[in-house]
């Protein structure tokens, strides 16, 4: 017999009766082994930072919490929880702590990683208190079939306790077909009715506010382009910083054939790019103005390609990178700014010609400092 037990969106409580209570034992045990043994842990109060790095000294089991995924949460890494584990194993636990917050777990590299479900991440920004406290019902809560339970909606804002939680539809198609056809995966969470409905229509649902939308998958790869980054690479691979900003939008990535083929060897392994604040969309445009690459949006992510210009040049020789790009900041009618980078190839002749001066006129006044802190050169000896 076991119970759970929740108080809010950061509350965990845990109760296995059944099961025979045992320390977890530290030392060279498999994390699978780990995960299946019955745990004794409780935190009456603590952040989620605190909470598993205390669980990982009582388990021996290594957790990761990826800045992304606290980037999620109303309140990034102060979210606080709190736990009660009583006999059961991590592997069943885990779940059922995680559901309430929108998370999931999987195993990687000998440690466990707590990653946002597919659809906290496709909000695209962190979800407000409210909106996780019904992203972790639909997680959680099982719906009942429309002749067992009623209309499924309802079933879900008296769930969610939100009577005013509504359906959005954006994309054409035959909708009544589609919550048909969901019916048959009831009973089951709303988060995998709300898949079903969406299934084969080239369609995905997100949540904000009041609303679930609805809209076509081209769509939403271009809010998570927009998802905001703070970007750090110095002499990286070219194909590590795709891969690594094709994780942190969740997006995939398709290559045209032979298209790094093209590229010299110092572009494809020496990548360097800073950026604070900037979307993934514009981190590509940057990237793109360094090496020629064309970025192009699908229904599931981006199609890698080469542009007219770079099909033209002899791989023998290394691309000239344009020597400078211009930042705009915009600002909004909220108070926040939308940053905006343009190559030389998007300016005026005149305004190139004035910048490249400037940048002339200061490499000659550093080179004249340089010079003039240098100390004097000892007499050559005779």
């Amino acid at each position: 017999m076991s119970r759970l037990s929740a108080a809010g969106v950061g509350a965990l409580v845990l109760v296995a009766l059944s099961a025979s209570p045992a320390a977890a034992q530290r030392g060279a045990v498999s994390i699978q082994q780990a995960l299946d043994r019955p745990v004794n842990f409780s935190v009456a109060d603590a952040t989620i930072v605190e909470v598993f790095k205390k669980l990982s000294e009582a388990t021996g089991v290594k957790f990761v919490i990826p800045d992304e995924t606290l980037d999620c949460l109303p309140y990034g890494d102060q979210t606080r929880l709190k736990v009660n584990l009583e006999g059961f194993s991590l592997r069943k636990a885990l779940p059922l702590m995680l559901a309430p917050q929108a998370l999931q777990w999987f195993t990687e590299d000998e440690a466990v990683r707590i990653v946002p479900t597919e659809a906290l991440y496709r909000m695209c920004r962190r979800a407000s208190y409210d909106e996780l406290k019904v992203l972790g019902v639909m997680h959680k809560e099982v719906l009942q079939t429309t002749e067992k339970g009623g209309d499924v909606l309802a079933q879900l804002r008296k769930a969610a306790d939100d009577k005013e939680l509504k359906i959005a539809f954006h994309p054409p198609g035959d909708k009544e077909a589609a919550f048909k056809r969901a019916e048959r995966v009831l009973p089951c969470p709303a988060a995998q009715w709300l898949d079903m409905v969406c299934h084969g229509q080239g369609w995905t649902w997100y949540l904000a506010g009041d609303e679930i939308v609805i809209v076509d998958k081209a769509r939403q790869i271009q809010r998570q382009l927009q998802k905001r980054v703070s970007l750090r690479y110095q002499g990286a691979k070219l194909l590590d910083v795709l891969d690594d900003l094709a994780r942190k939008g969740r997006l995939q990535l398709e290559m045209e054939a032979g298209v790094m083929g093209l590229l010299p060897a110092e572009t494809q392994n020496s990548l360097n790019l800073l950026m604070a604040d900037a979307s993934i969309a514009q981190a590509l445009q940057m990237i793109s103005g360094l090496t020629g690459l064309k970025f192009t949006p699908t229904a599931d992510g981006i199609r890698v390609e080469a542009s007219d210009a770079l099909k033209k040049e002899p791989t023998t020789q290394p691309r000239k990178r344009p020597p400078f790009f211009v930042k705009m900041v915009i600002p909004t009618a909220n108070g926040t700014g939308i940053e905006v980078y343009w190559t030389p190839e998007e300016l005026p002749d005149d305004l190139v010609e004035a910048i490249q001066a400037q940048k002339a006129d200061f490499i000659k006044r550093l080179r004249d400092a340089v010079k003039g802190a240098q100390p004097p050169t000892a007499p050559a000896k005779p």
